[in-house]
């Protein structure tokens, strides 16, 4: 305990600052409406990532609390060299299963993450060169590459990585217990160990579960909420933003409603309060309730994620019209993930993941899951957004934001969680358990 104690110590006062006195150790226990058996972190359309990733992965470069940008698996700043940036890793980073993570090992994440989710968000980013400790980047706005490179989207993870064993450099290990992903606390952290001992995570099979789990004492953490019938007695509420967006897509099968615009016209018609069970986060300006006007359809969302289902199963209810009907189909997800690839639906339901913070970031993302062809081209001459809500930003898109994915709900009165810096959602790392 004592070499343990020791080593937390080192790296509590950079992950604690202004924290004052945390106490080491202790679990919380939750259950969520999503698949956690896997996650990948290059996927924008990977629920499980957009809640827990940052708790296994870092970023080359991460955003601070105050919104500045710092090294983070980076040594330093990006370093001009010529025509050149170089960014240096640090030295003696090891991951979750001891195995030396080197500038190669961070070279291929960014390909990886460039193959899947980040292909827009790097379409300015050339692909680094590995030089000994070093990627050498041929590159020379250093602002633009570090706010590239502290993306979640480009989690850094191992050679070979597996979406079923993840590894990574952040302040918990993937392990699994039984029917429960575990996230054990990582001493081999590069950014420090996590204050608490562990935290269990199960899927839960309905809205319900968690609600009844957190209101009887099981859990630690009732997902978007504090109990299913009544309020657990201590419990206190936490709300920490938005990881992303409930989407509905339209697909070839939609013919003629198969265009721009036409997703988001379909969600804007739905009125907050027909769906408020699903915490969605702030109530939208409602537009004039069309419904679906298509031939009778089905809203294709993976049968694994039993809040995207009930969001399905809520949508169909209320735009379906006579002659006009459309229900939910829960589906694996690899065909859906194979339809949505060749578009072979006319309607589906997924979720997004945010990219970067801001508008731009918004659009970025939703573009990127939409297929739009021009999203690269939001990067390479970035549009003056300002600071539009991001259901502003899917006019020309055949897709539409439902609704936010929120991390809130009730907790245990001696459970304290940290919002994260990065985008928004918890900062597991730094979050504890008091001693009462």
């Amino acid at each position: 305990m004592g070499a343990l104690a020791s080593a937390l110590g080192a790296f509590v006062p950079r992950i604690a600052a202004a924290r004052g006195r945390t106490t080491i150790g202790g679990r919380i226990s939750l259950r969520v409406p999503w698949p956690v058996n896997l996650i990948d972190p290059h996927r924008l359309d990977d629920g499980f990532a957009a809640l827990f990733g940052a708790a296994l992965f870092d970023t080359l470069f991460a955003r601070a609390q105050e919104g500045s940008i710092t090294p983070s698996l980076a040594e330093t700043d990006p370093e001009p060299e010529g025509m050149n940036l170089r960014v240096r890793l640090r030295s003696g980073i090891r991951t979750s299963k001891g195995l030396a993570f080197e500038a190669r090992d961070a070279a291929s994440a960014i390909a990886r993450a460039r193959s899947l989710g980040a292909r827009a968000w790097l379409a300015d980013i050339p692909t680094p060169k590995v030089d000994g400790p070093s990627l050498l980047f041929a590159f020379r706005d250093a602002n633009r590459l570090v706010r590239a490179l502290a993306s979640p989207i480009l989690a850094m993870v191992p050679a070979n990585y597996s979406t079923a064993s993840p590894d990574g450099t952040g302040p918990f290990a993937f392990t699994t217990r039984g029917d429960a992903t575990v996230l054990v606390r990582n001493v081999r952290s590069a950014s420090g160990p996590s204050f608490l001992d562990e935290v269990v995570i199960r899927a839960a099979p309905d809205l319900a579960s968690s609600l009844r789990a957190f209101e009887s004492g099981t859990d630690d953490i009732g997902w978007l909420g504090s109990g299913l019938h009544e309020p657990r007695a201590g419990s206190r509420p936490f709300d920490l933003g938005a990881v992303g967006w409930a989407v509905l897509y339209t697909g070839r099968d939609a013919l003629s409603w198969d265009a721009p615009g036409v997703a988001q016209r379909l969600c804007n018609g739905i009125a907050p309060s027909r769906l408020s069970h699903l915490a969605l986060g702030p109530n939208w300006t409602t537009e004039t309730e069309q419904g679906w006007g298509g031939a009778p359809a089905a809203i294709f969302v993976r049968e694994d994620a039993p809040w995207l289902v009930e969001l399905a199963r809520a949508i169909a209810a209320t735009i379906s019209r006579p002659s006009h009907e459309v229900t939910a189909r829960p589906v694996n997800a690899s065909e859906l993930a194979q339809r949505r690839t060749s578009r072979n639906y006319a309607l589906a339901l997924d979720t997004v993941r945010t990219i970067a913070p801001g508008a731009l970031g918004a659009m970025v993302s939703l573009a990127t899951s939409d297929g739009a062809g021009r999203a690269g081209d939001l990067v390479t001459h970035a549009p003056k957004l300002g600071e539009v809500p991001p259901r502003a930003t899917t006019r020309t898109l055949r897709c539409g934001i439902v609704g936010e994915i929120r991390v809130q709900g009730g907790r245990a009165q001696d459970v304290s969680l940290a919002a994260s810096a990065n985008v928004s959602g918890f900062d597991l790392g730094a979050s504890s358990r008091h001693r009462l």
